[in-house]
């Protein structure tokens, strides 16, 4: 039921034009266990296309093939890769599921090599000579056109058709599973030319993250939990249906926040962040600091967060200057699921000490 889900979503945003065979005649090949992202087809010329769209909306986004398009006329963009492309990344996430599922070896730029943390990937870049290919809006264009490269991963934000680019749009942050993200390392691979390996990888990661959440939690108890951010004096939590709120109850908790938000995060005000935070027995927060994030830190963003603090039970931080929460922990959801589960049921810093409890006077 499921593929055949994914099937409809697929063609119904890509067709064929009345001269040609109809859209009904792409059979579905393969459909992913937890993405709603991508599925392969097989066109009426019998030829394998990758279907990518936002797993939220169902909008298809791109069709991706090897070698020229074979099919009808479409509606939608199409990239045709070569063989043995070379890849540019617009995001540290899409380099890690590359490195997680087929490699780096043909890995030439990146546009956010700044942000990388230490690292597997970060020393490959390093010792590669990986192309900084940061720039006005994004992107520096004379290096990408030095680069010439046969695939580029990006979000659907960048728009990349008016220069001819084969822009691949990577919706994986879209996804409403923790696995549906790290399962995006099977179609990176595909494009790569390799999908056995990204399949192999993945069923690894699977398998780790389902003997996890398969754990018995002590006590039975399921406490609420609500994950957000804090910028510019808006708070931003996500939505019920994404995968931070996957991640909290596969850890044997409930997630907070019952709203929906297209693009999975939710704006809030500082009053309904501190009527959700005094219905939740854990608030854990995604901060970036270099040195440790505190409670000075938050009063610092706004005295009015002394309210936050003495309405919740307990506040937790994960500090992304400290842990890759945007880069190898989404090949590893895992981890941040073991750090939940001690938090939530114990109370105390999980092994991998994704997140600590913030510090206090």
């Amino acid at each position: 039921m499921w593929g055949v889900a994914l099937l409809s979503l697929g063609l119904l945003g890509c067709h064929s034009s009345a001269s040609t065979s109809s859209r009904t005649a792409w059979a579905e090949l393969d459909a992913p266990h937890y993405a709603l992202g991508h599925s392969w087809h097989l066109n009426e010329a019998g030829q394998v296309i990758l279907v990518l769209l936002n797993p939220r909306s169902g909008e298809v986004l791109c069709a991706v093939v090897r070698g020229p398009w074979r099919g009808g006329a479409l509606d939608i963009p199409c990239v045709a890769l070569p063989a043995e492309p070379d890849v540019v990344t617009s995001g540290t996430t899409h380099a890690h599921l590359l490195h997680a599922g087929v490699g780096l070896d043909r890995w030439v730029g990146c546009n956010s090599l700044n942000f990388l943390a230490d690292g597997p990937v970060l020393s490959h870049a390093k010792e590669r000579g990986v192309v900084d290919l940061a720039g006005d809006g994004g992107w520096n264009v004379e290096r990408m056109e030095a680069l010439a490269p046969g695939l580029v991963l990006g979000s659907p934000a960048y728009d990349l058709s008016t220069r001819g680019w084969p822009m691949v749009p990577v919706t994986e942050y879209l996804e409403a599973h923790p696995l549906g993200r790290a399962e995006w390392m099977v179609p990176l691979a595909w494009m790569m030319g390799d999908s056995l390996a990204g399949a192999r990888a993945f069923a690894a990661i699977r398998d780790r993250y389902q003997s996890v959440a398969a754990e018995s939690v002590e006590g039975g108890r399921e406490p609420t939990v609500l994950m957000g951010s804090v910028a510019d004096g808006v708070w931003h939590a996500p939505g019920q249906k994404t995968f931070v709120a996957r991640w909290v109850e596969d850890a044997g908790g409930q997630y907070g926040l019952t709203q929906e938000d297209q693009n999975s995060n939710v704006a809030l005000g500082l009053e309904q962040v501190l009527d959700h935070a005094a219905q939740c027995d854990l608030w854990m927060m995604v901060v970036h600091d270099p040195d440790s994030f505190t409670v000075a830190d938050l009063l610092a963003q706004d005295p009015k967060h002394q309210a936050l603090l003495d309405a919740t039970d307990e506040v937790w931080v994960c500090n992304t200057a400290q842990q890759d929460y945007f880069g190898a922990l989404v090949v590893q959801p895992d981890l941040i699921l073991e750090d939940l589960r001690s938090a939530m049921h114990l109370g105390r810093v999980g092994p991998h000490r994704t997140f600590q409890p913030l510090s206090r006077p």
